[in-house]
């Protein structure tokens, strides 16, 4: 059977709730709209969902057509604005990759900081960095999220816990986890395949509550080995493109489909 795109993933503010998407389009560094926007702290620190859970709550849509980012908080009321930029400054990722851009201030930045009880600031990046941790693109099987079932009482978990860009399915389960230093093709676009993904706590955290209710890394641990707390793969991209929901997936090299016989 072929190997087709299932699902698309972008968080146009980092940390905050994932948008299901039927397209996604890849530039020269990463996902075009995907973690445009970061929340940073009055000192520059950048907030994350392993000590801010409450992000998990907020679902941001952006409309970059129209230039304007809409925040749907708990209780049902929605911020938008045209997010202008405002004063220079810069923050860092975990692992300490600087992140320069602006503040942008306004009704968002006073809305997140009433929500969250404390002064923050909306945060928007220039175009040539990205918002990830690490790398641009994201890429997982739904057979590798089937093969958690078991461990969750015969029901995979929620699929955004991992906050993957591209979702696939036709392949055998941790398939994907084979590919490293490989190039694979999807839609218009090329990508290579780096190595698996390291998980963290985030993980353990419903989507949309932000509380810790499922024991993924031990579930991982079990399936995979104490040493290997990975899922999905990391990927750059080689030739960027427009990605569907449907299209194919092909590889390695572009020469060998990756689908198995029916």
């Amino acid at each position: 059977m072929p190997v087709t795109v299932s699902q698309l993933a972008i968080a146009p503010v980092k940390g905050m709730r994932l948008h299901g998407t039927s397209e996604i389009r890849l530039g020269q560094h990463g996902v075009i709209g995907d973690r445009e926007f970061l929340v940073i702290g009055e000192d520059g620190t950048l907030l994350l969902t392993t000590r801010t859970p409450a992000l998990l709550q907020i679902e941001p849509a952006w409309d970059r057509a129209r230039d304007v980012l809409a925040l749907r908080f708990p209780d049902g009321n929605v911020v938008q604005d045209t997010p202008e930029p405002g004063a220079s400054a810069a923050t860092r990722t975990y692992a300490g990759r600087e992140i320069p851009g602006w503040i942008i201030p306004g009704p968002l930045s006073t809305a997140l900081s009433g929500y969250l009880g404390r002064e923050v600031r909306l945060f928007r990046r220039k175009p040539e960095h990205i918002g990830h941790d690490d790398q641009p693109v994201t890429l997982v099987s739904e057979a590798s999220l089937k093969a958690l079932a078991p461990e969750f009482n015969g029901t995979a978990p929620d699929p955004r816990r991992f906050r993957m860009t591209i979702t696939m399915t036709g392949t055998d389960a941790w398939a994907e986890h084979g590919w490293g230093g490989q190039q694979v093709s999807i839609g218009e676009a090329i990508l290579r395949v780096i190595a698996p993904v390291p998980r963290c706590v985030v993980t353990t955290r419903n989507p949309e509550s932000g509380a810790t209710d499922a024991r993924v890394l031990h579930a991982l641990a079990r399936l995979r080995g104490k040493n290997d707390i990975t899922f999905g793969v990391w990927c750059d991209i080689i030739r960027p493109g427009r990605i569907h929901i449907g299209d194919l997936v092909i590889g390695p090299e572009l020469l060998t489909d990756f689908s198995r016989p029916d």
